[in-house]
């Protein structure tokens, strides 16, 4: 398949104070992806056209779903080899509004995740300096201002990855799907998202494996329950020397 766009010119007018001219500019794509199972679709997911194998591989990962093989049959269409029955019951739209308790998150991904065991840590001067790089790394980010990012980095902090999508969780889901299929060992990685940190992104990192999670904004107090319990370091509000650290500061040297 070609180059998808994933940004687009539109016609604007521009306010400055009484001043008013028309202008152009540029705003991200936001286009419906259908999964589909042998066939039967199974689940929309709203996304930023690209990279969206990796998206699905990582969305079925936290999902603890068992896919052969992933095919892009077209632009807004994956097909994955997996009976449609393995999505049953499955609320792979869900959000932080669904109104799912603490207890019952948890529990849950008790069944399907193990908590982080390496000892995995990394310097406060080096996590300052992520957020930056993670922005730096964002090119239709440069183009539109709108859409979220997500990062992997060493410890030491070099960049190995970087993802943009319209949702903040989609753009997680690409990273991992991205790195599952590199074979990265994920306990000697940090990751580093643009957005604020909810409960998604934090079960996402967890089925991952990653010890250390860290924003530039604040994070939900589902998502600190869950990284205390499976041992992942939660850092918010990274922001030039001063950061939160809710879970694990220990990881944060």
């Amino acid at each position: 398949m070609g180059a998808v766009s994933q940004s687009r010119e539109v016609g604007i007018e521009r306010l400055d104070g009484q001043l008013r001219r028309a202008d152009r500019d540029r705003v991200v794509v936001e286009a419906p992806l259908q999964l589909r199972a042998r066939g039967t679709p199974v689940a929309t997911i709203m996304r930023t056209p690209g990279h969206d194998l990796e998206l699905v591989r990582g969305l079925l990962h936290a999902e603890s779903v068992t896919a052969g093989a992933l095919a892009q049959i077209d632009a807004d269409a994956v097909e994955l080899d997996v009976p449609a029955a393995a999505f049953a019951g499955r609320g792979l739209l869900s959000s932080a509004a669904c109104g799912v308790c603490g207890r019952v998150a948890i529990a849950d991904l008790e069944l399907r995740a193990r908590e982080v065991a390496a000892d995995t840590t990394i310097a406060h001067d080096v996590l300052a300096g992520l957020p930056d790089q993670l922005r730096a790394a964002q090119a239709v980010f440069a183009d539109t201002g709108g859409l979220h990012a997500a990062g992997l980095f060493t410890v030491a902090g070099a960049l190995v990855a970087a993802r943009e999508d319209v949702g903040r969780h989609n753009a997680l889901d690409k990273l991992i799907g991205w790195a599952l299929g590199a074979h990265l060992a994920p306990a000697a990685h940090v990751i580093v998202v643009s957005g604020r940190l909810g409960y998604e992104l934090a079960q996402k990192t967890i089925m991952f494996g990653a010890p250390v999670l860290a924003a530039v904004s604040a994070p939900s107090s589902l998502a600190v329950e869950l990284a205390e319990r499976f041992n992942v370091a939660l850092v918010g509000f990274v922001r030039g020397q001063r950061a939160n650290v809710y879970a694990h500061a220990w990881r944060v040297r």
